[in-house]
């Protein structure tokens, strides 16, 4: 395997054999090989390889005329390369844009199909994932019904007893944030908060491919309290030992620590894995919480994977896994619901449905309950359009320069059949030069990319690298055959229309004032601005969308607040850590939850007109009073919960939106029919009836992607819910902004809270994070997209403007002769300009016309996805086609100011 890594390209060798003696080939590529040796072990394997290819054309160009070539045809391929060079050096603007627009057009493909082909290519390296299939189950509550990458544990079990189809099934379940005690001494404290710790079924390595550095894959997680860490996670707690057989201390929930074994250790997780722990603990450990019974078909917080048996029909597994549901669930809602399954999923479908493991990451779907990166399947259509685009722009471009400038060699092609030369061979002539020029572009093209992509993986998040594809015989040859059709295609036609000149024709100047082709060129111009200006209005309104959320009013003040993680293993310390914190100048409100927004996806199912009325699904977080007032909420009804009062601590305040979804009217009816004093009762428990206390004014607790949702919000002191005693998770505290005004203030004041912690509680990690920050997370994916994409588009520009600029030099300089005339007959340079001009103008304008809407057809698409849209407005259209317009006179303005500006002398001298 090592070799082979270290082989230099094969290609280049394989063409030598094709073209060499075979007594010479050894010689020929001896030295190359040493040489590529020596590179790799000093430049790195790009750099190696890339020179590799360089060195052996070089070779094969330089001994062209030797005796070592096994056929007479070298002799006219040196010739077909010598005229090629002579041209390109002739008509050097010509070249350099050729080359150019090539090299960028191709280094834009080349990073976009590195990235599409990285998003398409997750979980590809587990030997039996063609047999692999994630199960996904509805959560059914109440009247809301959603869709879980997940499902409940006893899944699992129902699959490996009823569907004989699955060779194995097996469960991964994220366990949470885990403080570890660091320290191989148990009497020290070095915290360390792992956010990456999952526990699987033993059988979770005879499903999926990791690769095992120590311990055995088949018995690492059978016993309780084992746990198998990854190489990066062993190096950080144990260095150089051997972790095998050693212990790390856990914080559990009631504060004390418990030891887990080590029993093996992995490679590092590969990047492409939509599964990404570093610590992978044995399922066996929550064996209570697994006999909890009633829950465990709505506990929804398993990953259950299924390996069908080779051969498996799984379309016909995935029917017959539907009866499972009812035989197993009808139970737990009985219980719990005290329904029929019949009842509780009336109108709705419990199904469980098998997702193919190679289309997790890239479908992005289901989105709850689902762990590890996530691609977005929008972005890759989108990139890879973009992707399509850009190449079909560099290659109009580079057609469009090669047959406007070809007609300038009719009487080269004269001479050349006056002197012998047959048709095919003049040909062979125009299509090698034109392979020639792509080819050059292209290897400009990939260095280029390779040169850039340490920027874009900034961008993008991603370790991208041309690097691993440059011995891939399918992308070396994927990259030939482009090479050759574009060549082809861009030499063919001038080269059939050339060739078929008569030679008196072409030599009396009749075939060139022929040779035109300007309906084709002006289509071709059209086509790349049309798509070019979409381009440009589609990132207008990208950016203008991503301005306009977040300059969205939330409904509450999100600025400034800090919010202190882990505060739960305080217990009931985190009132007297509330309390100390209060009396610090740096800051000026501060309250608990359970739960931050927008991270937070609680929920429950209440009765709001009595135990046989219709439960209806209401988000929830559990926050004090303090906390409600440190996020300014506005209260339209009732008021807020009052620390002295232990009834208000049992009751709730509700959004306006859940006041609607449970029937009891909008603000304008509260004076009428006021929802303060009513009860709701929760759908599985009926002693649980609890007494609305006040109204807020809705605020977006989540994206702003998303509509506004109904929400209950809870004390944490209310013991009516299953989930009293869990307190709360994070102590957030507004900060002055006359006390933090700088980086020093917050790191002074972030120390002060972190001691203010130690001193109540040793054993808690310190974590922290800004509410302002989270908020933004949720657009991080939209805010990438927006830079690559305006990017891609400058680099969509730049082409079509170098295309432009060729074309605007052809046709000055064949309107040389006329534009002196003009300038003889009395024109004036404003005119001569205006009348150069014009023609691209026009050309510019027709694809304003075109493109606008598709423009307007794919914003608004795109603008569906959010809840909260910008206006398409017409002014934005209107900056974006100006600045193309303006962009596209610019371009043409040197050519046309060249042309005015010459003597008229110097152009009509010859006539």
């Amino acid at each position: 395997m090592g070799k082979q890594h270290n082989s230099p390209p094969a290609f280049p060798r394989w063409l030598a054999s094709k073209l060499i003696k075979d007594n010479y080939l050894e010689e020929f590529f001896g030295d190359l090989q040493e040489i590529y040796t020596d590179r790799l072990e000093t430049k790195g394997r790009f750099h190696a390889s890339l020179m590799y290819w360089v060195d052996s054309v070089h070779l094969l160009i330089g001994f062209s005329s030797s005796r070592i070539f096994k056929t007479s045809h070298t002799m006219m391929l040196s010739n077909m390369f010598k005229i090629a060079w002579r041209n390109a050096i002739r008509q050097k603007q010509f070249t350099f844009l050729n080359v150019m627009g090539l090299t960028i057009g191709i280094a834009t493909c080349f990073i976009i199909g590195l990235f599409v082909h990285n998003e398409l290519t997750y979980d590809t390296f587990h030997t039996k994932g063609d047999r692999i299939y994630r199960v996904n189950q509805p959560m059914i509550w109440g009247n809301w019904e959603e869709q879980f990458a997940s499902t409940g544990p006893n899944v699992a079990i129902a699959l490996r007893e009823d569907a004989p189809e699955f060779e194995e099934v097996t469960r991964l379940l994220y366990v949470g944030e885990q403080t570890v005690n660091a320290s191989t001494d148990s009497k020290e404290l070095n915290l360390v908060t792992e956010d990456k710790w999952y526990a699987a079924d033993p059988n979770f390595f005879n499903v999926f491919t990791f690769d095992f550095l120590q311990g055995n894959p088949t018995t690492a997680l059978q016993s309780p309290y084992s746990v198998v860490i990854t190489e990066n996670t062993a190096h950080r707690y144990f260095g150089t030992q051997d972790p095998i057989g050693k212990t790390i201390a856990v914080k559990q929930n009631d504060n004390t620590w418990l030891d887990y074994s080590i029993t093996g250790v992995l490679a590092n997780i590969p990047t492409q894995s939509h599964i990404q722990f570093d610590m992978l603990m044995s399922m066996s450990s929550f064996k209570k919480e697994l006999d909890a019974g009633d829950w465990k078909w709505i506990w929804t917080s398993f990953s259950t994977y299924g390996l069908v048996k080779e051969g498996t029909d799984v379309q016909a597994l995935s029917h017959s896994i539907q009866s499972i549901p009812p035989k197993w669930a009808a139970t737990t809602t009985e219980r719990i619901f005290n329904q029929t399954f019949e009842e509780y999923t009336k109108g709705k479908a419990w199904t469980l449905y098998l997702q193919p493991l190679s289309s997790i990451y890239a479908s992005g779907s289901p989105d709850f309950h689902r762990f590890g990166p996530t691609g977005n399947p929008q972005i890759i259509k989108i990139f890879s359009g973009i992707g399509i685009l850009v190449l079909v722009l560099c290659s109009i471009n580079f057609m469009n320069l090669a047959t406007a400038r070809s007609s300038n060699r009719a009487k080269e092609v004269g001479i050349r059949k006056v002197m012998g030369s047959e048709r095919g061979t003049l040909i062979k002539q125009f299509v090698f030069e034109s392979v020639l020029f792509v080819m050059v572009g292209t290897a400009c093209g990939m260095l280029l990319a390779q040169l850039l992509m340490p920027g874009f993986n900034v961008i993008a998040g991603k370790q991208l690298s041309l690097v691993p594809y440059l011995n891939n015989p399918m992308f070396i040859g994927a990259v030939l055959l482009f090479v050759l059709l574009l060549g082809t295609l861009a030499g063919s036609y001038p080269a059939w229309y050339l060739s078929a000149f008569k030679p008196i024709e072409t030599l009396k100047g009749k075939a060139s004032a022929g040779f035109k082709g300007k309906g084709v060129r002006n289509g071709l111009v059209v086509f790349q601005f049309t798509i070019s200006i979409a381009l440009i209005i589609c990132t207008f309104f990208v950016q203008k969308q991503l301005a306009y959320t977040s300059s969205l009013d939330l409904g509450f003040a999100k600025d400034n607040i800090l919010q202190i993680h882990n505060i739960e293993h305080m217990g009931f310390d985190s009132d007297v850590l509330k309390t100390k914190l209060a009396s610090n100048p740096a800051i000026t409100s501060i309250g608990k939850s359970f739960g931050l927004p927008p991270n937070f996806w609680d929920g429950e199912s209440f009765r709001p007109n009595g135990p046989s009325s219709e439960p209806i699904y209401v988000a929830n977080i559990r926050a004090d009073e303090d906390y409600l007032d440190l996020l300014k909420l506005q209260f339209v009804a009732g008021h807020n919960f009052n620390k002295a009062s232990k009834a208000d601590k049992l009751g709730v305040i509700l959004n306006e939106s859940a006041v609607k979804a449970l029937g009891w009217g909008t603000p304008d009816t509260y004076a009428t029919n006021s929802p303060i004093g009513k009860t709701v009762i929760q759908a599985f428990d009926k002693e649980a009836t609890l007494e609305v206390i006040g109204v807020v004014k809705d605020f977006n607790f989540h994206s702003t992607k998303l509509q506004i949702e109904p929400l209950m919000i809870i004390h944490p002191d209310n013991n009516l819910f299953w989930y009293y005693g869990f307190g709360a998770s994070y102590l957030s505290m507004r900060l002055n902004p006359e006390s933090v005004k700088n980086t020093e203030d917050l790191k002074r004041v972030l120390s002060e809270v972190k001691a203010s912690i130690l001193e109540i509680e040793e054993s808690v990690p310190f974590k922290y994070s800004f509410m302002d920050e989270e908020f933004e997370k949720t657009f991080a994916t939209e805010s990438r997209m927006s830079t690559i994409l305006n990017i891609f588009t400058g680099m969509a520009l730049i082409i079509a403007c170098l295309g432009l600029f060729g074309l605007a030099a052809f046709s000055a300089e064949q309107r040389t002769k006329e534009l002196g005339i003009r300038k003889v007959l009395g024109a004036k340079v404003s005119q001569l300009v205006l009348l150069f001009s014009a023609e691209f103008t026009k050309l510019i304008v027709i694809s304003i016309l075109i493109a606008s809407p598709i423009a307007y057809f794919l914003v608004d698409k795109w603008l569906q996805e959010f809840a909260y849209r910008t206006p398409i407005d017409l002014w934005v259209f209107v900056v974006a086609t100006a600045s193309a317009l303006t962009i596209a006179l610019v371009t043409i303005s040197y050519q046309s100011l060249t042309a005015a500006y010459k003597n008229p002398t110097e152009t009509l001298k010859e006539e």
